[in-house]
C-alpha cells in the first residue's frame, strides 16, 4: 500500500510542477485530476484501515470519477488561434 501512495504522490507533484511551468488549461486539469485521485485513494485507505465513513462509497467514487474526467480532459488539444 505504501508504494501505491508514493506513486500517486509523485504523480500529483509532477502534475502540479508541469502546470506551474506551462500554465495551460490541460495541465490544470491534469493537476486537479491527480489531486482528486490522491484524495480518492486516501479516502479508500482511511475507510478500509482506520474507520468506516458513513458516506464512503459516495465520497470515494465521486472523487474517483471526477478525477478520471479531469485526467481525460487534460488530453485535449489546446485551442491555439493563428492570425495569418
Amino acid at each position: 500500500m505504501e508504494l501505491n501512495i508514493l506513486v500517486i504522490l509523485i504523480m500529483s507533484g509532477l502534475a502540479w510542477e508541469r502546470h506551474l511551468q506551462l500554465e495551460l488549461p490541460q495541465t490544470l486539469f491534469a493537476a486537479c485530476g491527480a489531486i482528486l485521485f490522491l484524495i480518492s485513494d486516501a479516502l479508500l485507505a482511511w475507510n478500509r484501515f482506520r474507520m468506516k465513513l458513513k458516506s464512503a462509497q459516495f465520497l470515494i467514487m465521486g472523487t474517483y470519477y471526477v478525477a478520471q474526467w479531469a485526467l481525460a480532459m487534460s488530453l485535449g488539444q489546446p485551442n491555439v488561434y493563428y492570425l495569418s
